[in-house]
């Protein structure tokens, strides 16, 4: 995954010596908003137009590179930057495509290569619906615990040992124990019923 980072300290991008100032600091923030939300989508896109993957990688900096550049420009205008990225991306990537090395043409991507980029790693929405009744599966089974089992279960998670949870709870450690063993074996059954 390519990074993109900016020196807050000195401004300094690609040679370039700008003031460290507070709107400095408020348009590097923002960029970087920006491309943790619109990485993805955008790279997906330019692989769609047949960039190579370094290609895409290439053309998503450069764009944040002239978003950047813009930003700090006092007359631009800060409105819809989604649209200016999608537009810049898409412009920057039929450039690059129409001035390519024609010797590349017969290269083709292998399905592999690809594949891992437009991979959406994000759960679909049978596994989001399945997950969702799991959990309220485990919820209601942990309703139907005593109070005790409860705080139990609870003071482990929270992560003290058998002798600690034993000496909050009054209870001897084999009994923590038991109780902890009983519990985690109850719970696994009732979320897979």
């Amino acid at each position: 995954m390519a990074s993109f980072s900016i020196d807050a300290r000195s401004g300094d991008l690609g040679g370039a010596n700008l003031p460290a100032s507070v709107e400095t600091v408020q348009v590097e923030d923002r960029i970087l908003e920006l491309f943790t939300e619109m990485r993805t989508p955008v790279l997906r896109h330019l692989l769609w137009m047949n960039l190579r993957p370094d290609q895409a990688e290439d053309v998503l900096q450069e764009t944040f590179l002239r978003l950047y550049q813009h930003l700090l420009r006092e007359e631009f205008s800060r409105r819809n930057l989604r649209g200016w990225i999608w537009r810049v991306a898409h412009n920057l990537g039929v450039n690059l495509r129409l001035t390519a090395n024609r010797n590349e043409n017969g290269a083709e991507l292998a399905l592999e290569d690809v594949s891992s980029w437009l991979a959406d790693s994000s759960p679909n929405p049978e596994q989001v619906l399945q997950q969702r009744q799991k959990d309220e599966r485990v919820d209601g089974g942990f309703q139907a615990l005593t109070q005790r089992d409860q705080q139990c279960i609870h003071l482990r998670a929270q992560g003290l040992g058998y002798r600690q949870i034993a000496s909050v709870m009054g209870i001897g450690r084999s009994t923590v124990a038991d109780t902890l063993s009983r519990v985690t074996h109850f719970l696994r059954s009732y979320s897979h019923s």
